[in-house]
């Protein structure tokens, strides 16, 4: 099936890939000044603290959180070694590990067992610094000093020599002996590497070297911007969702890129020269009045990629969850009852919502510890099946992914890397009522509360009015309930409507006798701790003399 790529930058940077019926969406992404993903950006920074401690520094990149460099990210051209040393390294760092990371960072292991990142790196030392990890709620982003460089059929590691050669998912042998003779023949300059990605397989040989070309052009730019700068600052964007569409969803399936706007659409056409892409799909620049995105019906499909159900065909459906460490994922049968045996509606139900699971994954980007409920199957060998058709799907996923089997409860665990942010993450804020929780409290836990407050300030003593602050409407709906109770307990009091549009709370105090109260609150705790001990050492005694 033709596809079409939608990208709207009249107002912000939004694009889909949706199929030709213009209904199905099978890629979303979205940027904007407020939210734009971070991930495998270049930075210059600075050593914010070295951490003794934790063998990492903290680095000052321009965001409001510091970034977490752990020391075994740290490049040993950072290290201030002995002579002898850096020939070491030198000698050390001509091996070659075929496009596996883990592997090509293990013969600098020995630098660092030698060294403690106090003595190698410096506070105010300047590094040039790429995000792993986009910073997520308290914490920081994790980022590296050994930098790559992502193209169309390739991979630059500009400064690690060490890890290079044809990616290990390329299994045909054909291919392979193709692409490694190609590698070997492109003379790469000395202390870096190049790995040859999947997407070269049906890519001509003067193709990958042009994108080769492209990346080492682009390194040498990112070396004279930060030889010009100064730190902290952005070097360079490598993953803005107009770049993604160039490099990676270029597939010859896709017929039309239709446009909001021609700023937008010339920067694509430089980006298309750049990466040497040779297209034959229409560019069309979209001039009508009504949006974009409504006028292909694609903007109710867009804003249903954060509701809570999910319906299959069959007439079951998932229910998503995410939470704070981890997103559940329950699949019902619902109305999903064709079958006669129940065990093969489960199955049958289960299958089905496993292509949906994986690609509303991909659309939503959930990430991290992923935990599904499937329909409970009797037969194992039903059970395998599944789990079969899991690992198939996950597959073909961009991020690093690991699954366990089904449990003896029907759950399966996945983890996912975190590539960007999540969709929800994107779409939303917390709500200041629920804090993120999805629950209001009830408006008599809410009197119950008010009426507490009112009762902690008659305890201490303040004899003047109290002004409360309240959500008007909630105010008029229980009205006689809160006047009562606050007469009853002999305090004046004056009430004021809330003007804000979503207040945290329906009511507020005045602010310093909210401060008076919760002092007083502490006091009368400290005082209770005090008693409760003595009353504990008291009892005590009287055990042992019995």
């Amino acid at each position: 099936m033709s596809k079409r790529i939608f990208i709207d930058g009249s107002i912000n940077s939004e694009l889909c890939i949706i199929s030709a019926d213009g209904q199905e969406i099978n890629y979303f992404d979205y940027s904007d000044d407020l939210a734009t993903s971070k991930k495998n950006n270049i930075y210059l920074g600075t050593v914010s603290r070295v951490e003794p401690s934790l063998q990492a520094a903290f680095i000052e990149f321009g965001s409001e959180k510091k970034a977490f460099l752990p020391f075994d990210e740290i490049h040993p051209s950072y290290f201030k070694l002995p002579h002898n040393e850096k020939i070491l390294f030198k000698n050390n760092d001509k091996n070659s590990y075929e496009d596996d990371e883990k592997e090509s960072k293990r013969h600098f292991l020995s630098f660092y067992r030698k060294y403690k990142i106090q003595d190698v790196i410096k506070k105010d030392q300047v590094l040039l610094i790429q995000i792993v990890k986009e910073e997520r709620g308290t914490k920081g982003a994790a980022i590296t000093t050994f930098i790559s460089l992502p193209g169309r059929y390739s991979v630059l590691l500009p400064n690690n020599s060490s890890s290079g050669g044809v990616s290990k998912k390329i299994s045909n042998p054909l291919d392979r002996k193709r692409l490694k003779k190609l590698h070997d023949n492109l003379n790469l300059p000395e202390g870096m590497s190049l790995i040859i990605r999947t997407n070269a397989i049906s890519a001509e040989d003067d193709d990958i070297i042009s994108d080769f070309s492209y990346l080492r052009k682009l390194w040498t730019k990112i070396r004279e911007d930060t030889l010009k700068s100064k730190a902290p600052v952005l070097i360079s964007e490598l993953d803005t969702p107009i770049i993604k569409v160039v490099r990676d969803f270029n597939q010859r399936s896709i017929e039309e890129i239709i446009f909001s706007d021609l700023k937008t659409m010339k920067l694509y056409k430089k980006l298309e020269k750049d990466f040497s892409v040779k297209s034959n799909k229409k560019i069309i620049h979209y001039k009508d009045k009504l949006p974009l995105f409504e006028s292909y019906g694609i903007k109710n499909p867009i804003n249903s990629l954060t509701e809570e159900n999910i319906y299959l065909k069959s007439g079951g459906y998932l229910v998503i969850n995410p939470t704070e460490a981890l997103t559940s994922i329950d699949i019902n049968s619902g109305r999903s009852t064709s079958e006669k045996n129940i065990e093969i509606t489960a199955l049958n139900t289960n299958l089905e919502a496993s292509d949906e699971i994986f690609k509303q994954i991909q659309l939503r980007n959930i990430a991290g510890l992923i935990v599904i409920d499937f329909i409970d199957m009797n037969i194992n060998a039903n059970n395998l099946k599944v789990e079969r058709k899991i690992k198939e799907l996950f597959y073909k996923d961009k991020s690093r992914v690991q699954l366990t089997k089904i449990s003896q409860f029907g759950l399966m665990e996945i983890s996912r890397q975190r590539i960007g942010p999540s969709i929800y993450e994107t779409f939303y804020n917390k709500c200041d009522c629920c804090g993120g929780g999805g629950f209001k409290k009830t408006d008599s836990i809410v009197i119950h509360n008010i009426i507490s407050n009112i009762k902690s300030i008659n305890a201490i003593g303040y004899d003047d009015k109290v002004d409360i602050e309240i959500d008007e409407e909630f105010y008029i709906k229980n009205f006689k309930k809160i006047e009562k109770k606050i007469k009853s307990i002999n305090i004046t009091f004056k009430v004021s409507f809330i003007k804000k549009s979503m207040p945290k709370e329906v009511y507020e105090f005045n602010h310093a006798l909210t401060n008076k109260v919760m002092n007083y609150n502490k006091e009368i705790i400290e005082k209770n701790k005090i008693n409760d001990s003595k009353n504990e050492k008291s009892y005590r005694r009287k055990i042992k003399k019995k």
